[in-house]
């Protein structure tokens, strides 16, 4: 007899196609999803947005900064390390110079040779700080009258009796100028610097201009009597501490002091800010 054999059934075929439901539940895919993918760009925009909150809260400007060209004799960039300790990485600015670096482009100046007008359809730009520098050669001084002439704006510090602490000897070169020697300059301007004796070797405090600064032995403006045609119209205040000169087409504020600056005197009281209005009002008149 022949036995009736059952039909095979047809074994199923696997699908391994890549596109096919079990497969893609086996395998994971390899990348993240997108949403959990940031990109650089996003990174560095957030970043950018940091430190720009940063510098807001720190008071730093993020617009254009005022040139300040400064001229001194007074240890305000480094303090009195020597060119081999600052090399190394020694000395530190004054308080008066970090503070001034906020708000301004600071150049330093080793002479005014080169402080010509920029010409004649166009005002000097920047604002030149002359804190108790080294006596001026005549080129210097005519070049300084001229560029004021021609539109400039200065800050002059002059102090007949400095009292600044140096590790350096008297008559150093490196010492800070005990009296100032820009009398020739005054005196073309028909004034004087002269040290009061009520305040000689004193620390007075003093109000001027809304401020009240201390310093030691302050000296102050008087006008010469005896020049009667001078080069530039100076107003001086009450206190003779502050004369306004009115320079041709520019302007130069004298302050009868420079120990406002020193590290131990810059944040007391209104020194810092006295400075700093004084910068300001000329920075305004640009």
């Amino acid at each position: 007899l022949l036995l009736r054999r059952r039909p095979l059934k047809p074994k199923r075929r696997r699908n391994r196609s890549l596109n096919s439901e079990p497969f893609l539940r086996r395998r994971k895919p390899p990348w993240p999803k997108r949403s959990r993918f940031v990109s650089i760009r996003s990174l560095a925009t957030a970043f950018g947005a940091i430190l720009m909150l940063a510098a807001c809260a720190a008071g730093k400007p993020t617009g254009p900064r005022s040139d300040l060209m400064l001229m001194t004799s007074l240890p305000l960039r480094s303090g009195e390390a020597s060119i081999q300790e600052q090399l190394s990485g020694g000395g530190s600015p004054a308080p008066a110079y970090v503070d001034l670096q906020r708000n301004y482009d600071i150049r330093t100046l080793d002479d005014l040779d080169g402080l010509k007008p920029e010409g004649a359809r166009r005002a000097p730009t920047g604002i030149l700080l002359l804190a108790q520098p080294r006596a001026l050669n005549p080129a210097e001084l005519v070049a300084l009258d001229g560029w004021l002439r021609a539109g400039g704006k200065a800050l002059i510090l002059a102090d007949p009796a400095l009292h600044w602490e140096s590790r350096y000897p008297i008559g150093d070169a490196r010492r800070p100028l005990f009296t100032s020697l820009l009398s020739p300059l005054f005196s073309h301007w028909g004034i004087e610097l002269v040290m009061p004796m009520d305040r000689a070797g004193q620390a007075p405090a003093l109000d001027v201009r809304g401020e009240r600064i201390e310093t030691r032995s302050p000296g102050a403006f008087a006008t010469l009597a005896d020049v009667p045609d001078p080069a530039a119209k100076c107003a001086i205040d009450t206190t003779r501490l502050i004369a306004d000169c009115a320079v041709g087409k520019g302007r130069a504020l004298l302050l009868a002091d420079a120990d406002v600056l020193q590290p131990g005197l810059w944040g007391r009281e209104g020194n810092g800010a006295l400075i700093t209005e004084l910068l300001a009002e000329l920075s305004g008149a640009e």
